[in-house]
C-alpha cells in the first residue's frame, strides 16, 4: 500500500486512511487542524473502484467480501512492524468512512494498534471485535448520513464500548462529509 510521510517537530503521529474517491492527502488539513506539529503518515488506498481509490473492495449487497476484506487488513499488519515508529510518544489512527471500516478491520485483529482512534462517519459492518484495549475511540456521524446511517453507527458504537472503556460517538449535523462543526470537536476533542 503507498504511503508517504510528512515530518514534524512532536513524536507524536496521525495516520491516515482516505474515504472512498480521496486520496493520501484528502486527511492532510484536519490532521494539520488536529496537531499542525505532528508527524502524519497518510496511506492510499491500492483498490479501483473506476476512478476511485479504495482500502478493500466495494459491498456487495450491503456486504463486506471478508475474504478480500481480511486479506488486506493482513497485509497491512504485517507491514505495519516496518513502518511503525518506534520513538512516537503517541499514535493516532484517522480513517473517513471506507478508511474508518478499514480501521475498524485492524482493531478485530490488533486492538492496541493506536492509543488514539477516530472514525469518521464508519459503516457498521458486522465487525466481530472481541477484545479491546485503552485506547481512546472516537465516532462521528452525520445526523442525515444516507451512506453511514447514524443509527448504525450508533449501534456500532455500543458494540466498540463493550471492549474499549473510552469510546465517544459525536452525532452532528450534516450528511456523509466533513463539516467545520465536526472539526472544531475533533480539535477540542484531541489535543
Amino acid at each position: 500500500m503507498n504511503h508517504f510521510t510528512i515530518e514534524g517537530p512532536l513524536n507524536e503521529w496521525i495516520v491516515l486512511f482516505h474515504g472512498t474517491g480521496g486520496n493520501e492527502y484528502s486527511l492532510l488539513q484536519i490532521a494539520g487542524d488536529i496537531e499542525p506539529s505532528a508527524h502524519v503518515l497518510s496511506f492510499l488506498g491500492d483498490v479501483d473502484e473506476g476512478a476511485n481509490r479504495r482500502f478493500f473492495a466495494p459491498l456487495k449487497a450491503g456486504t463486506l467480501d471478508r475474504a478480500d476484506f481480511d486479506a488486506r487488513i493482513d497485509a497491512f499488519l504485517k507491514d505495519w512492524p516496518q513502518l511503525r515508529p518506534e520513538q512516537a510518544t503517541r499514535i493516532t489512527f484517522m480513517g473517513f468512512s471506507n478508511g474508518a471500516n478499514f480501521v475498524l478491520g485492524l482493531l478485530e485483529k490488533e486492538p492496541a494498534i493506536a492509543d488514539r482512534v477516530v472514525l469518521l462517519h464508519p459503516s457498521n459492518l458486522a465487525y466481530t471485535i472481541t477484545e479491546g484495549s485503552n485506547a481512546q475511540i472516537i465516532v462521528t456521524s452525520g445526523a442525515m448520513d444516507t451512506l453511514a446511517l447514524p443509527g448504525d453507527t450508533m449501534k456500532l458504537t455500543k458494540q466498540l464500548e463493550a471492549v474499549f472503556p473510552n469510546t465517544t460517538l459525536k452525532l452532528l449535523d450534516g450528511a456523509h462529509g466533513m463539516t467545520e462543526q465536526e472539526i472544531t470537536y475533533l480539535q477540542d476533542t484531541l489535543r
